[in-house]
This record gives C-alpha cells, sequence and structure tokens, in this order.
C-alpha cells in the first residue's frame, strides 16, 4: 500500500511476513493491516497516534532494546541518542543507539525522528546528517507535524 504524504509517498506493507515502510514506492507482497493502515493515514494527517498496531522487527537484541525504547517516545516529543541509549539499558553506547535507529526498518511505527542531537539539533535519519539532505527535510517534517520542539538547522 502506497499512502501519499506532503513529502512524497510512503510504502507499508509486507513483504516475507517483514514489516515494511519507508518514504518512496516500494513493492509488497502484502497489505498491512486495516488497523494498522488507518493509524498511518491518522498520522500523516496530523492526528495524534501514540503507538502503532505492530511487532517490532527482528533484530541484533540491543537494537531491539532501543527499537522499543523509541517507541516509547510520546508523540510530540524528543530525546538524545544519550538518553535512548540509557533507555535501552546500556547509557554508555550512544553510537550503537544511533547505528540502531540508522538501520530502523520501521520509520514512522518506531519514530526514530524524535530521536535528535544533544544539542537539540536535528542529526541522523537513514544515515544522513547533511541538513540540505533529503532524508533530514522528512525528519524535520514528521517532527513539524507533531510540533515537535527542536532547533531547526
Amino acid at each position: 500500500m502506497i499512502i501519499q504524504t506532503d513529502i512524497g509517498p510512503f510504502t507499508i506493507g509486507y513483504r516475507k511476513d517483514e514489516l515494511v515502510c519507508d518514504f518512496g514506492e516500494q513493492s509488497v507482497d502484502k497489505e498491512p493491516t486495516k488497523k494498522l493502515a488507518q493509524q498511518v493515514r491518522r498520522y500523516f494527517g496530523g492526528n495524534v497516534v501514540n503507538q502503532f498496531d505492530a511487532p517490532i522487527s527482528d533484530g541484533p537484541p540491543f537494537m531491539q532494546k532501543c527499537w522499543t525504547a523509541c517507541r516509547d517516545i510520546p508523540y510530540g516529543a524528543t530525546i538524545t541518542y544519550k538518553e535512548l541509549a540509557k533507555a535501552a539499558g546500556s547509557p554508555k553506547a550512544i553510537r550503537a543507539a544511533g547505528q540502531a535507529m540508522r538501520r530502523n526498518p520501521t520509520p514512522i511505527i518506531t519514530p526514530c525522528h524524535r530521536v535528535i542531537a544533544s544539542s537539540g539539533k536535528l542529526h541522523g535519519f537513514a544515515g544522513k546528517t547533511n541538513p540540505n539532505s533529503k532524508e533530514l527535510r522528512i525528519k524535520s517534517h514528521l517532527l513539524s507535524i507533531e510540533q515537535a520542539n527542536f532547533k531547526r538547522v
């Protein structure tokens, strides 16, 4: 299923029984549940969605802890990579927490856009750090939908 958003198409569905969701048009084998599709549409419509009806993706244990902790970040709030590492149980694993967000297979569902640099600035989205990159424009847009506080570059 492809949902048209203000920042381009967003694909959500299943490929080989794994949830796929990301910006851009991708092929999927199976549509998402009606509930999940409705939640994603509501989110892009500017409505508060605190949790999505989707499982945590498979991955290494620390990444799963980071993804779980990330899902606990409230709508409209932001935390730092350091705070995420602490919430995932390894306060010194700041870079590893950043890598977990970089490898997040379910953006929006696992709201990695809510994790920002300790300076309050946007840093990293899909591994990109250039403030003029398409990826950081997406992160900025998502946080703007949620009316989150962050420093614009």
